[in-house]
């Protein structure tokens, strides 16, 4: 009888489904500690940045500096830069971030400076020219 147990268990393969439950936990559990690092970051976008982001595209497809004015009630003008008869392209409203009147100039290229007019707002905002986003200090 013992010897047919043995012969019985040498013939069985395979695995159990404790086995393979450890196995797919342990799967799970790596897969979670490397997914962070081959996934883009996420990160939240304000209206800001959609902002900012829709007027560094209005300038390159207009192939053309834009200027953005925003006002420190949050209100918001899309102005072309070379026509003035072209007059307001877009208005709205974002969050009101700074005591006094920015006006960004945008370029076709998507870099951001300010403008003269705005050395006042220049004080208190970070600007990085390159990305256009921008932190209140």
């Amino acid at each position: 009888m013992i010897q047919q147990q043995v012969r019985h268990m040498r013939r069985r393969s395979g695995f159990t489904l404790i086995e393979l439950l450890v196995v797919l936990i342990l799967m799970g559990l790596a897969a979670l500690l490397v997914a962070p690092a081959l996934l883009p970051p996420h990160r939240e976008h304000s209206a800001l940045d959609a902002l900012l982001s829709s007027t560094r595209e209005v300038a390159a497809r207009r192939g053309q500096v834009v200027y953005l004015h925003i006002d420190p009630i949050g209100q918001w003008r899309m102005e072309a830069g070379a026509n003035p008869r072209e007059g307001t392209l877009a208005t709205g409203r974002v969050q009101p971030f700074v005591t006094a009147p920015v006006t960004l100039m945008v370029s076709p290229l998507g870099s951001c400076a300010f403008d003269l007019r705005s050395a006042a707002a220049a004080d208190a905002v970070a600007l990085d020219p390159l990305t256009c986003e921008i932190r209140t200090r």
